[in-house]
């Protein structure tokens, strides 16, 4: 499987429409952990303001890619305002995040230098506008391809330098990380991962950190802890799941996720299922 196909299925990809329409005075956006947005301006100019860096004017049919700190806010140029359709995106089921996508500011893409998704964003407004069946499960999955192809073209343009889509793209790190993503239950240590990156032990450990911003053992804990609570969340037994993510009792697992997840996993996943649908602060002020 290529890297970006690994990244999405190992993540859980789940984009959902989260406003669209007119915007006459201004959007505030405001997301919590572990989700990304995308904005494609359809119509109109817009300013998008972000605490402590410079106004970006947008004056042209653009999609914006908000995969960091989605806090700011998209003002209308004039009284004849913009349109907007915006979906969230959430990596995951849970607010931990041990992958970061790697970029650390939105990045604006004019719709004319998209080529491939023209049609595809065409196709999007065109299931916004109709309500017929399956209307918004369509919407998602456009959403989903657009957000692929913003992904891709960062890599392409070399935007992306930290964060797990650049150490998987790396011969040696994305060899490791690989190994720690197919194989949870195996009992890594920071020289068994060497070994596969062909790496010195302190070059390996200081490497992932500075692409990771993490400890590599912190990672495959972190990891674990993903994939057990995906696997909660199927039904699947505390029993089986401990052995599944490496390790040897019910007990050592559970202690593990409390010191990481903040909650026994019974517990965890009770609240997990009240807050299923994960709020995303959305609202427009008049001017």
């Amino acid at each position: 499987m290529d890297v970006l196909s690994e990244f999405f299925e190992r993540t859980s990809l789940q984009g959902r429409l989260l406003f669209a329409g007119p915007v006459e005075g201004t959007l505030v956006l405001d997301k919590p952990p572990g989700m990304a947005f995308v904005h494609v301006i359809e119509r109109g100019g817009v300013d998008m303001v972000q605490p402590g860096l410079p106004r970006i004017a947008i004056t042209q049919p653009s999609v914006l890619f908000c995969p960091s700190s989605c806090r700011y806010q998209l003002r209308a140029h004039d009284d004849a305002g913009a349109d907007l359709i915006c979906a969230s995106f959430q990596f995951g089921r849970s607010e931990q995040q041990p992958f970061p996508l790697g970029l650390k500011e939105t990045l604006v893409f004019a719709l004319s230098a998209l080529g491939q998704l023209g049609p595809v964003i065409g196709s999007l407004v065109s299931e916004f506008r109709t309500s017929a069946p399956g209307r918004d499960k369509a919407l998602n999955l456009l959403f989903e391809y657009v957000f692929v192809v913003l992904v891709r073209r960062a890599v392409s343009e070399g935007r992306i330098s930290s964060g797990l889509l650049y150490a998987l793209q790396d011969s040696q790190m994305g060899a490791a990380l690989m190994r720690i993503h197919h194989e949870p239950q195996t009992q890594w240590s920071v020289e068994r991962l060497a070994e596969l990156a062909t790496m010195s032990r302190s070059k390996f450990a200081a490497r992932f950190h500075e692409l990771m911003g993490m400890a590599p053992m912190a990672y495959v804990t972190a990891w674990r802890m993903k994939v057990a609570q995906d696997m909660l969340r199927e039904g699947v037994p505390i029993k089986i799941i401990a052995d599944a993510v490496g390790y040897s009792s019910q007990a050592s697992f559970s202690r593990t996720f409390v010191q990481l997840i903040g909650q026994p996993p019974g517990e965890w996943l009770r609240s997990a299922i009240k807050e299923s649908n994960p709020k995303v602060n959305a609202r427009i002020h008049r001017n």
